[in-house]
């Protein structure tokens, strides 16, 4: 399923005649705005999705280690990684539908947390606070 920064989800489904990606962006291109810019695609089987964050050029990679259970949370492990404008938001959503969790391993350096992650953005950008 595809989720923004306001709530909505489209659902895809194998064998609708349009791949997961072109769904995706088509869905990004309707919903995209000033104040939404984080898009989500999930695969809920696999407990695992890739979110975008179009304001910072980062992207996050999110797995379900553990299922909630007896009112307890879930556990996630997420990774970050800096994106090079949209050609990388598109490179990282094709390898995402291609191969999952797994299939990103090889687009990014992906980051265990979001404060490595803001130092390596303020780096990247030149900011002496790095």
């Amino acid at each position: 399923s595809f989720t923004d920064d306001k709530g909505v989800e489209k659902k895809w489904r194998a064998g609708s005649g349009r791949t997961a990606s072109a769904e995706f962006w088509e869905f990004v291109g309707d919903r995209s705005a000033g104040d939404n810019e984080v898009f989500t695609v999930e695969d809920e089987e696999l407990g695992e999705g890739i979110q975008l964050h179009f304001y910072a050029d980062t992207a996050a990679r999110v797995m379900t280690v553990r299922k909630g259970r007896g009112g307890s949370d879930p556990e996630y492990r997420v990774e970050y990684t800096l994106i090079d404008g949209m050609s990388g938001y598109r490179t990282l959503v094709s390898a995402y539908v291609r191969g999952g969790w797994a299939g990103l391993d090889r687009h990014g350096s992906w980051l265990p947390d979001a404060a490595e992650l803001e130092r390596a953005r303020r780096r990247r950008d030149g900011r002496p606070d790095a």
